[in-house]
Order: structure tokens, then sequence, then C-alpha cells
């Protein structure tokens, strides 16, 4: 049986994804992937009976009422919008979690530094983003500048899906209510509020333990080295999923302490105000909404 999900989380990364996917999963009638991201729409994978069958096994619950899954990709990837047009019988719902982009870049480059993926200063490293031209998720994994312009990459599921399929929250709504916050995304899908949830914070930006071994295996598996290329073409997807999954829960590699970093300075936190201005106008004039909890962009 091939499933085709009727919602998505495309993003924003760093934003509070992981906490809204298990958090819609506490819903009886949200089913979510037991994988939070498999990245399977926007490549021509979904034509392989194999990996269709592989992603249709990430749905527990296939009667559900909404079959939902969250790759962040997925809000960069043209080929998504693209797939999703042709393939999906029903158009899907999307709902977009964001935070301030000053925030999110902030967050975003410290987590690539518990890592160990990122070497550079916080400036030196924005300012390399933003003078690049923006491919791909999977081969700019420091798009630390490009990932928070929420307008830009929002405005083309607007045109394509219309605004009645797009649903908009902000992590920080969901931190100072989660629970009416959560109620208002049950009601966007058409299901019934909840009296109460869990308080779930995934994916806390951590220290990386032993990130060396671990990139190590990981590129290893995924023909990221020269000579281990060949893997890529011995080994099929399905398997090497497998492979980064397992590593990623291997109780080697977790239980590193939770990353603390210095606050933003303030001069910093003007100078991306000014990167990012024009988009947020633009975002706000695209979902018609103010974001005044981004008192950055409201004074």
């Amino acid at each position: 049986m091939s499933i085709y999900p009727n919602l998505f989380i495309p993003g924003a990364a760093k934003s509070g994804t992981s906490s809204l996917h298990d958090l819609l999963d506490c819903h009886p009638d949200i089913c979510m992937s037991v994988v939070k991201e498999p990245v399977f729409w926007n490549s021509p994978s979904f034509n392989n009976a194999k990996r269709m069958a592989w992603y249709s096994s990430l749905f527990t619950d296939p009667d559900a009422k909404i079959l939902g899954e969250s790759t962040t990709s997925y809000m960069y990837y043209p080929e998504f919008i693209a797939t999703v047009r042709k393939q999906f019988k029903h158009t899907p719902s999307f709902i977009f979690i964001l935070r301030n982009p000053i925030d999110r870049c902030y967050s975003h480059y410290w987590y690539m530094k518990g890592r160990k993926q990122e070497v550079r200063s916080f400036k030196d490293s924005v300012l390399e983003d933003l003078n690049s031209t923006f491919e791909n998720y999977g081969n700019l994994p420091n798009n630390y500048y490009h990932f928070g312009l929420y307008g830009k990459w929002i405005k083309r599921f607007y045109e394509a899906f219309g605004s009645s399929q797009i649903k908009i929250i902000t992590l920080e709504q969901l931190a100072t209510d989660r629970v009416a916050t959560m109620n208002d995304c049950f009601h966007f899908l058409g299901l019934s509020s909840l009296n109460e949830l869990p308080d779930i914070k995934s994916n806390a930006t951590k220290k990386l333990k032993y990130p060396k071994l671990f990139h190590f295996i990981n590129k290893t598996a995924t023909g990221k080295y020269r000579y281990t290329k060949i893997a890529k073409y011995l080994i099929s997807r399905q398997r090497i999923d497998g492979i980064k999954k397992r590593l990623k829960n291997m109780s080697l590699f977790k239980g590193g302490n939770p990353i603390t970093y210095p606050e933003l300075s303030e001069k910093d936190r003007i100078w991306l105000r000014s990167l990012y201005l024009e988009d947020v106008k633009l975002l706000k004039e695209l979902t018609k909404t103010d974001y005044f909890e981004w008192t950055d962009f409201n004074s």
C-alpha cells in the first residue's frame, strides 16, 4: 500500500519542528511518521517501489484521519512543490512553525558548532552564506541566513496551493501557550481540541559526543568520502537511511550536554535585523499577520 500524507511540516529548520511533530502525534486522529524527516518527496525516489514501501511503513496507523511528516528541506526544494502538485490527488495541508529569524539564525549556528561542523566566527559564517548562491538543503547545511528567508520560501507555497491549505504558527506562540497554539492547529485540520498536552521539547541543541567518529561513520556509509563513493551504488537508500537512524540513536553518541552559548550582541542583532527586514515585511503581507512576538521587527 502506498501512503500519500495529507499533512506536511516543511519548516522552518531550528524553529521547533521536532516539538511540533511530537505534539501533533499526541492527537488520537493524527499519525505522524516514526521517522520525523524521511526526506522522501524532493527526489525521484518516490517512483521506486521499495522506497515507497519503506516510506509507507513509517505511518503506524494508516487509517488515521491525518497522516503527516516533517521534513524541513521541503521548504526550500522547488522539486517538492512540483512533485506534490503532480503526484497527489488531493492537496495536503501545510503547517509552518517559524521563529524570529534572528534567533533562528543564531541557534542554527550554535547547533552546527555543537556538531563540530562549524569553525568560523558567527559573523563570518553568515556573511559567507549571505554572499553565496543558495542551491539546496542537502549541499549547503550551513545556510544560516538563507533558511530564515521565510517570506521568500513560503510565497511559493501560497502561489502553488492557496492560503486555505497553509497554517502559520511561531515557536514563540508555542512556548507561551502550548495548548492553545496546538488546538489552533487541530482546528485547522478539522479535528477536536485537547484539554492538555505534554511539555515536549524535542531536538534541543546539544554537544555531540565523539563528533569525529560520528561524522566518519555517517560519511562512510553515505559515500561522502572519495574512497567510499561506491557505497552509494552498493547499498540501497533504505539501508543507508537505516544506518543513519541507528547511528543517531546509538547511546555512544547520545547524552551530550546542552550547549550554553553567549547571548547575541546588540550590535549583531541590529545587523541581522537589517538583513531580514524586507523579507519579514514580505511575510507579514503574505500571511496578513503582524508577528508581534518578534519585537525586533515591530518597533
